[in-house]
């Protein structure tokens, strides 16, 4: 039997228990429950409070020894720091020097080598490393101090070289300019050198180094005092003496998590769980509750731990590493006074328990027995038997509820007299609801579908059987793409197009199944605030076309997602704004072919006088150069001619082709500024090689003409025309700066609206930007305004790059 059926019979054998025991169950159940999480809710936060007494003690601890060990360090930093002033050191170490720098080059190495042969034939000449003046100085150290005796495994000079001149023992080697201090205390970039922990390979014993410079009179770096502790024996006292409970201590690890000294742990473990290690590693001191202690159980454990500050300023510029103390104490010691908080509030729980099952019965059997008698009397109403009125005292609910059993035998006869005529009223009333919405929805001109969460037609109204000469019986459970097969490309482009609307797809601007996108607006709606940007996707259905739109469908008695569909028929609409865009494109033929005939003047004029000298000149060289000129001045007036031509033909004879943005750009100004009968324009082009675009070459270039345009007569002949085109993210970017007075505010939201015009009457048609906004959308691309007053004005168009 699994879980879920054994929960479910469990339940349903609570469901049969009789009343009593349920009363004893739930009174078990209020009374326990809240003592059950008052227990817990004890014991977590005594836990918790435990858990932070101990952490913030820990992390007092290992505070407290970091900073002993610190004073410590800086106390043997002083000293050895104040040893290598003393003038016998500095005085031997700069012979030593001397006595080097005199030997010849050619014989610097041999000496060298017969000075390291008898340093390690343990030569104790009067002058050797361990018998001159500076190892007596060095040995009189160590003599004042019986604990730094013990602690120290060598305490030696060298020079400059790198050579030993100076020891207080045998213990170091003469060369010594493999040694990370002396290399870094030479070139300068230390002053005072902590080493890390190294096992020592004579003695097995593991050591730390502390170096420091001895500078001459000059204040120069002459040689390097080098001391080496025995990590264990120099921190012992420092350590091993904090102590707490049974194994309560500190210890003073490093980055690494490698134990400098430790009373269980020997020196040089590595603390092998990594996450332990960079929990307590961190530059501040604190506290943490980790899985595992570092010494070897995987329990949860509480330790506190501490950088050393002033140390590991050194330790971290000599070795990259840096020094913390940490607190610890095993888990079974440390959770023990939880462990007893535990067993004494189950005890309390457990009696608290019992207390409550005996309250519980004696209450359940006062309350079960009136009841009992309340049922007996529903059981015989429900059976239509005669009812002797309940005779209940308790001066509670169950007598209030025993009045009111007694009413209810009186007057449930009339109420079932009149409920059977009430559903007959309801029920015809819904019935002419449904009948009055569905004679609405059949008279209603525009088609309406609905479509079910499988996008099958699930209800169409009169218009749809009118357009696909479609039954009920034939459509309904069938998608739109079952419709009759005379318009195939425009249902197979509506079911993609609601399918898109299901999964929630945004929908991009479409082709109809003529290939001509289309964006149906009303001119004569009221111009608000997006008044320019609410269209209609539309759809072409033979020679008819449609604007559609879907809506959500949301029926409370049912289930599943249902989408609506409304199609309106705006063929004529969509006529009459094509004619208005021929003609605003007319409107400026006028003052085009003015300027026109004004640029075509002066190459006319050229052509003229080129063609009379021909005619009178002998020399051929002359002539082809003569016919050259007029060759030229012809292509020029060609190409004014071919621009004219493009920017009056009806774009509903050309098709979509391949177009050169740059190219209509370059048309467009040309045509502009031949327009405006000035040359104050100062006019900077910034055309970036660009891919083409898919669309209409008079469309783009009559979006170019009508901005270009309006910019020209907004800075009435005098300023700068900035144009810039540039690819960036699969989208062509063009930019139209002007110098103008710039758009007032409150006309942004509007300049896109058809005849929307701020010029006088006559002057404009108020078609030209609503013209530019309709070419653009239709092609996929964008428009924004950027214009503050007196600043001038920036359109940014924006086309996608052809088969993106």
């Amino acid at each position: 039997m699994t879980e879920e059926a054994k929960s479910q019979r469990s339940f349903f054998s609570f469901l049969r228990m009789g009343l009593k025991n349920k009363l004893i169950a739930i009174v078990i159940g209020v009374g326990t429950v809240p003592l059950i999480l008052a227990m817990i809710f004890s014991y977590v936060q005594g836990n918790k409070s435990l858990t932070q007494v101990i952490g913030a003690s820990f992390q007092a601890l290992a505070y407290e020894t970091s900073t002993k060990i610190d004073l410590l360090m800086k106390e043997e930093i002083h000293e050895i720091t104040h040893l290598t002033s003393h003038p016998t050191l500095v005085l031997w170490v700069t012979q030593q020097n001397k006595y080097l720098e005199q030997i010849p080059v050619s014989e610097i190495d041999q000496e060298i080598r017969k000075q390291s042969q008898a340093w390690n034939d343990r030569s104790s000449q009067p002058l050797s490393p361990i018998a001159n003046r500076a190892s007596q100085v060095l040995k009189g150290f160590l003599k004042t101090d019986p604990f730094a005796s013990e602690n120290t495994l060598a305490l030696f000079i060298t020079n400059t070289k790198g050579l030993l001149v100076s020891s207080v023992n045998f213990h170091p080697s003469y060369t010594n300019t493999q040694l990370t201090s002396w290399k870094k205390i030479m070139t300068g970039e230390l002053k005072t050198y902590i080493g890390p922990l190294v096992r020592n390979k004579k003695t097995e014993r593991f050591t730390f180094e502390l170096a420091v410079p001895i500078l001459n009179h000059e204040g120069q770096v002459a040689g390097v005092l080098h001391r080496i502790y025995i990590a264990k024996d120099f921190f012992i006292n420092a350590l091993e003496t904090i102590t707490f409970g049974e194994t309560g201590h500190v210890m003073l690890i490093d980055s690494n998590g490698v134990v400098l000294t430790c009373p269980i742990l020997p020196t040089g473990h590595q603390l092998a769980d990594a996450e332990l290690v960079k929990a307590v590693t961190v530059p501040s001191t604190a506290w943490a509750e980790t899985q595992g202690d570092g010494h070897g159980s995987e329990d949860i454990s509480i330790i506190g731990y501490s950088p050393l500050e002033k140390t590991s300023q050194y330790t971290l510029a000599s070795t990259n590493q840096r020094w913390f103390t940490f607190a610890w104490q095993a888990s079974d010691e440390l959770f023990a006074p939880t462990e007893s908080l535990l067993s004494w509030v189950l005890g309390a729980g457990l009696f608290s328990v019992f207390l409550i099952v005996i309250m519980g019965s004696l209450a359940a059997n006062k309350i079960v027995r009136p009841i009992r008698q309340v049922q007996s009397a529903a059981q015989s109403i429900g059976r239509g038997d005669t009812v002797e009125p309940l005779d209940i005292k308790t001066g509670d609910e169950i007598e209030s509820l025993a009045e009111e059993i007694n009413t209810m035998s009186g007057l449930l006869q009339k109420t079932f007299s009149g409920l059977e005529s009430q559903v007959e009223a309801k029920t015809q009333e819904v019935i002419y609801l449904k009948k009055y919405t569905d004679s609405i929805l059949m008279s209603v001109p525009e088609v309406i579908l609905i479509f079910n969460s499988e996008l099958e037609i699930e209800y169409a109204n009169a218009a749809f059987g009118h357009l696909t000469h479609w039954k009920s019986s034939e459509y309904l459970g069938h998608g739109l793409n079952d419709a009759p097969s005379e318009y195939r490309e425009a249902w197979d482009l509506l079911t993609k197009e609601l399918t898109k609307y299901q999964w929630g797809i945004e929908r991009k601007p479409v082709q109809s199944a003529d290939n001509t996108p289309y964006q149906a607006k009303d001119p004569l709606a009221p111009s608000g605030e997006n008044s320019s940007k609410e269209s209609q996707t539309t759809v072409t259905l033979g020679s008819q076309v449609f604007a559609y739109k879907f809506f959500d469908v949301v029926l409370e008695e049912e289930k599943g997602r249902r989408i609506g569909m409304i199609m309106k028929n705006i063929t004529e609409e969509k006529r009459l704004l094509d004619q208005l865009t021929q003609a605003d494109k007319l409107s400026g033929l006028g003052t085009l072919a003015a300027g026109i005939a004004h640029e075509m003047n002066n190459p006319l004029y050229s052509i003229m006088g080129f063609t009379e000298a021909i005619m009178e000149e002998k020399q051929i060289s002359k002539i082809q150069s003569l016919a050259q000129k007029v060759l030229d001045r012809s292509k020029h007036m060609a190409s004014v001619i071919l621009n004219l031509s493009g920017y009056v033909r009806s774009n509903d004879k050309d098709g979509m082709k391949e177009v050169d943005v740059n190219e209509r750009l370059e048309a467009a100004t040309e045509m502009a500024l031949m327009a405006s009968y000035t040359d104050g324009i100062d006019l900077e082009k910034k055309f970036n090689p660009v891919s083409s675009i898919q669309a209409k070459p008079e469309e783009i270039q009559q979006v170019f003409l009508n901005i270009i345009s309006n910019a020209v007569q907004a800075m009435e002949g005098k300023g700068k025309l900035t144009l810039s085109s540039e690819e960036n993210n699969d989208f062509i970017v063009v930019h139209i700066q002007d110098t103008g007075p710039g758009i007032p505010p409150e006309y942004i939201s509007k300049v896109f609206d058809p005849f929307f015009t701020t010029k006088q009457q006559g002057e404009g048609t108020g078609l030209g930007l609503n013209i530019v906004h309709r070419v653009v959308k239709q092609n996929g691309g964008d428009i924004k305004i950027e214009s503050e007053p007196g600043e001038g004005t920036t359109f940014v168009i924006s086309f996608p790059v052809n088969g993106k």
